[in-house]
């Protein structure tokens, strides 16, 4: 082996030893390919917990306009029976499609 080594031109030996990484280049290289793996996995969580926001400030919306609309009184106090008839029917109508 020592012989085969010593009879190849020292810029192939070079570019052997050159090929071959140190110890701290796969430490680097694992600390970054690491570093990476966080980044994507902190990138998705915000997203997830922008999009939980989002579906949440949506369904608050909709549940308070639900509610002022069903909370409406008549004149002397009554339930608007109308509106709930409306409310339901618009129900139905978005169940059947």
């Amino acid at each position: 082996m020592a012989s085969e080594k010593e009879s190849l031109p020292i810029s192939n030996r070079m570019k052997k030893k050159m090929e071959k990484k140190t110890s701290y280049q796969r430490t680097k290289e694992e600390f970054e390919r690491v570093r990476e793996n966080q980044r994507k996995k902190k990138e998705e969580y915000l997203k997830n917990k922008q999009q939980r926001e989002e579906a949440l400030q949506r369904y608050k919306q909709k549940k308070s306009e639900t509610f002022q609309m069903l909370s409406k009184k008549t004149k002397k106090g009554q339930p608007n029976l109308n509106l709930q008839m409306e409310y339901l029917l618009q129900k139905i109508q978005g169940a059947n499609k």
